[in-house]
């Protein structure tokens, strides 16, 4: 942590030098970066064109699988546990879902000493 107060009174150090230069010598040094800027901002635009490109392509194919296959897949389980009779487990994109009453179970503990 003290490493990143070290670097920001160094970027703040460089800040104050900057201003202390005359203008001529401020605008030579704009001028200096200014192509770097230029590729920075082309670069962010690149990478926004291709995100939107990959978007536009998939989005359309995402609505065409969506539409062409049913909801989720659910595959009921036949094997109740005991005691949970009248309660039917199925199984939903691989997740368990329970439809019916709750039932609880009571649990036996043992403290040791």
């Amino acid at each position: 942590m003290i490493k990143v107060f070290e670097y920001a009174s160094r970027a703040q150090g460089v800040g104050g030098r900057l201003l202390a230069f005359p203008f001529w010598g401020r605008i030579l040094i704009v001028l200096a970066a200014l192509p770097g800027l230029i590729l920075l901002g082309l670069s962010i635009l690149a990478f926004s064109v291709s995100l939107l490109a990959l978007l536009l392509l998939t989005a359309p194919v995402y609505r065409l699988v969506r539409a062409l296959t049913p909801g989720p897949a659910v595959v009921p389980q036949e094997q109740p546990v005991a005691g949970e009779a009248g309660v039917q487990h199925d199984v939903v994109e691989g997740e368990v879902v329970s439809s019916g009453p709750a039932v609880r179970r009571p649990i036996e503990v043992k403290i040791v000493e």
